[in-house]
């Protein structure tokens, strides 16, 4: 078991398409895992880029309510981790959009997610990184 003293409360937002009210909707839950941004640049040649990072692990304790995204996208029930969804570090219990998350929050919208099924099974994650 990992110290939760390092775990943080992570919220997922994911958007889900309701067939009955055929609108999209944002569904929040909420998950621990570790935090990880860091403010950079890259510096080639020509060009100067900035290099910010944000990462995420959820340890595999934390997904009894995990749903792969087609199972998700189905009924809306659980929740997922897709590309173009956000996480908020802390808790937030509801949002009006997407622009309200940007501005009030420390967030980041998922680019990529990666099963880290090996070593102990104390270390397995998931990481999530993005923007």
């Amino acid at each position: 078991m990992l110290n939760n003293n390092i775990l943080k409360d992570i919220t997922v937002v994911n958007k889900w398409y309701n067939k009955q009210t055929k609108a999209n909707e944002y569904k929040i839950s909420h998950v621990k895992g570790f935090w990880s941004s860091n403010n950079g640049i890259n510096i080639s040649n020509t060009e100067i880029v900035k290099s910010d990072g944000l990462k995420v692990m959820i340890f595999n304790d934390e997904l009894s309510n995990y749903k792969n995204p087609i199972e998700f996208q189905e009924n809306g029930i659980g929740w997922t981790l897709q590309n173009d969804d956000y996480l908020i570090k802390g808790l937030v219990d509801s949002i009006n959009s997407i622009s309200d998350i940007k501005s009030k929050y420390e967030c980041m919208k998922i680019t990529n997610i990666a099963i880290k099924d090996y070593g102990s099974l104390y270390m397995q994650h998931i990481e999530v990184s993005g923007e």
